[in-house]
Order: structure tokens, then C-alpha cells, then sequence
């Protein structure tokens, strides 16, 4: 027996308090378009003080970096990341940096790995200096030519880089599938500052339900059996048997959804990874999937009580 306990707690990774994200919104739509406010939404400083006032501790920027470089991130987009992250920390709040919708990288990985490293070479000694609440995720939802080896070989010439300029900063990586879970057992972790991540949007058919991006999206249905709340409760725990820490990034229903169903779903997922010391990073803020009415500026209906009530 103790044989056993002595080798459970010579591979636990670091104690998931050790994780500063427990309750965190995706600043979407904004510097994940090809340029800001083409997807309707920019980012105010008054929007991250709401952020923090409410309770959260961490924004997520998903950030569109390949569509401002030319041998080089754009000076102009660079100071734009930079005034994010300075509100963020002012504010208190941890900010996770997320490298999103590199599409190019993903269907043609040989051509763009020497621009995806690039990108991160010239951010890890940019931010080098940053205190350890800016937290780097290194790719979003790898998927189509680029699995989750092969996304696993990218991290792993990074990781050399960013720790020499930022020993103890955090860093994210998620699989491939779109962050499926089903790529958790191949991720590795590099140290005891790396946390494995994964995004819940099941099923897709009801938290996609009538999403006008869509050529041809889900038609209205409801959620809420039992049968409902059991493959959350299994998807969650599945999860968590990778161990801590770990974060789910992303998961959400868009705001077509009927309000009420909209919460429970939420609510019920948001439980659960807490439920088993998971972080969460809610999908979003004021795009497609909101908690945040821009005209009212206060939350959309159910959703407070879907993200911060007990029990």
C-alpha cells in the first residue's frame, strides 16, 4: 500500500490551488477577428473592470496573431495586446494569451511551424518581464492537418524558448479534435507549470441551435433530462482523471438559445468542473455566445446566476 501512495504522489503534478484560474470569460469576437471590431465587438477598459467587479479572476484574449505578421507582429496590433493586458492587470484579474485561428497552421502545418514558432519567440521576450498573472496558451483547438502529435512536437520546441525568458510563467496546451478530450492522454506535461486544457460545447446540436454564422445551423431544441446532465457529469469526470490542474477554456450556448435552458446547461457544466478543481473560462463575453448586454451593460438573463451561484 504505501509503495502505491508513494508513487501516486511522486506523478501528481502540482496542486490545482497552485492555478491561480478558477472563474474566467473569453474576451471573443475582438482580437480573434481579422481585425478588431469586425466581428462587432472591441475591447473597452470599462468592460474588464465589469469582468473583475463580478467575481471572475482571469480573462482569456484569444488573439488572431498570423493576420498581423509580416517577419513580424504588427507594432500597431502589439501595443493594441499590450493596453489589454495592462487593464487586465490592473484590474487584478490574470489574462491567459491565446494564440487563436492560426487556419493556415492547421491545414498546412510543414509550411507554417517556422512562423508559428517565430510568433511566439518574439511574444515570450516581449512579455518576459510580465509578472506570472499573464498566463500563455499556446495554440487553440488544433485540428484538421494538424493532430495532436504534431501540435505536441510544436509546443515542445517552444517550451526550451519561453522558459528561458519565463521560468515560472504558466502555460497552457490543448489537443487536437478541436480540444477534444479525447487528445488528453497524449499531452504531456513539461513541467509542473504546464496545464492541459479542454472545451465542452456538447451537443453540439443544442449549444450551436440556430447560430447565424452557420450555413445550415441546429434547428431550436431544449436540454435538461437526466440523460442530459449525466453526459455532462461523464464528459467532466473523464476530464479530470488526467489530473491538476487543468481548464476548461471554452464552453457555451449561443445567446438564440431560450434563456432558461441556456443557464441550466451552463450552470450544470460550470458545477461540475468545479465540482472536480476545474478551472473554468467561459465562452464569451459579448459575441455570439454572451453573459454581457453591450446595450445595457449588465448581465443577459440567467447568466449570473448560471456562473457564480452556490449550490
Amino acid at each position: 500500500m504505501w509503495r502505491a501512495l508513494f508513487l501516486a504522489l511522486w506523478a501528481a503534478p502540482v496542486m490545482a490551488d497552485s492555478f491561480p484560474v478558477a472563474r474566467c470569460v473569453n474576451l471573443d469576437q475582438a482580437l480573434e477577428a481579422p481585425n478588431e471590431g469586425d466581428w462587432g465587438y472591441r475591447i473597452s477598459r470599462p468592460d474588464i473592470e465589469w469582468i473583475a467587479a463580478q467575481g471572475f479572476d482571469t480573462i482569456r484574449l484569444p488573439v488572431r496573431f498570423d493576420a498581423h505578421w509580416n517577419g513580424q507582429i504588427a507594432p500597431s496590433f502589439l501595443a493594441r495586446v499590450d493596453a489589454v493586458i495592462g487593464w487586465a492587470l490592473a484590474a487584478d484579474l490574470n489574462i491567459i494569451l491565446d494564440l487563436h485561428h492560426f487556419d493556415a497552421l492547421m491545414a498546412d502545418p510543414s509550411t507554417h511551424t517556422a512562423e508559428f514558432q517565430a510568433i511566439w519567440i518574439e511574444l515570450a521576450m516581449r512579455y518576459a518581464d510580465y509578472d506570472d498573472r499573464l498566463i500563455f496558451e499556446l495554440l487553440n483547438e488544433p485540428h484538421d492537418q494538424l493532430s495532436t502529435d504534431r501540435a505536441v512536437s510544436l509546443f515542445r520546441s517552444l517550451m526550451p524558448v519561453i522558459r528561458a525568458e519565463s521560468p515560472d510563467r504558466w502555460v497552457i496546451i490543448e489537443g487536437g479534435y478541436w480540444a477534444n478530450i479525447s487528445a488528453l492522454p497524449e499531452l504531456p506535461r513539461f513541467d509542473d507549470r504546464t496545464v492541459l486544457s479542454f472545451h465542452f460545447y456538447g451537443p453540439w446540436e443544442f449549444t450551436h441551435q440556430q447560430a447565424s454564422w452557420l450555413a445550415d445551423p441546429p434547428p431550436a431544441m431544449g436540454w435538461g433530462s437526466d440523460d442530459d446532465r449525466a453526459v455532462v457529469r461523464g464528459y467532466i469526470a473523464e476530464a479530470a482523471q488526467y489530473g491538476l490542474p487543468m481548464l476548461l477554456g471554452e464552453f457555451g450556448v449561443t445567446i438564440e438559445t431560450d434563456a432558461s435552458d441556456r443557464a441550466d446547461w451552463t450552470k450544470t457544466v460550470r458545477q461540475e468542473a468545479e465540482a472536480h478543481g476545474i478551472g473554468w473560462c467561459h465562452w464569451g463575453f459579448a459575441g455570439n455566445f454572451a453573459i454581457f448586454d453591450q446595450q445595457t451593460r449588465d448581465w443577459l438573463p440567467g447568466m449570473q446566476d448560471a456562473l457564480f451561484s452556490k449550490p
